[in-house]
């Protein structure tokens, strides 16, 4: 009997283990998160094929330098990474027009408090 219930323990806790790896998230290339990028602005801006096509482009370019000024193993260069930022939006604010550019606006501002309220509510990680 002891040995028939060491063994349940023993599958169940099994089990649990190999749940407990699969939520790994899998990284995506700077080209894979740049067609993300430029489909939802696509979806919320109402882009011309040309401006997704130059949109598209320098997300490729800044998601490229933020994956480059961040080797593995080394901690992130945040300064790079908002400069990268700053371009991105000053970059694609030139192919925008004024509604466009209105919408990309709100559409920031949106993004900033998800990113906020998804913060609050992921749980601390050990130290």
């Amino acid at each position: 009997m002891k040995r028939l219930i060491f063994t349940a323990i023993l599958f169940i806790s099994m089990g649990t283990m190999a749940f407990a790896q699969t939520d790994k998230k899998v990284k995506k290339t700077p080209e894979q998160k740049a067609q993300y990028a430029t489909e939802e602005l696509t979806k919320k801006l109402s882009l011309t094929a040309d401006q997704k096509s130059k949109i598209e482009a320098i997300n490729i370019e800044s998601f490229k330098k933020v994956k480059d000024s961040n080797p593995k193993g080394e901690k992130k260069d945040k300064a790079a990474i908002k400069a990268a930022k700053d371009e991105r939006d000053n970059k694609i604010n030139a192919v925008l027009n004024d509604t466009q550019r209105k919408a990309y606006k709100e559409f920031k501002a949106e993004k900033k408090t998800e990113k906020k309220a998804n913060k609050k509510d992921a749980p601390k990680k050990a130290e």
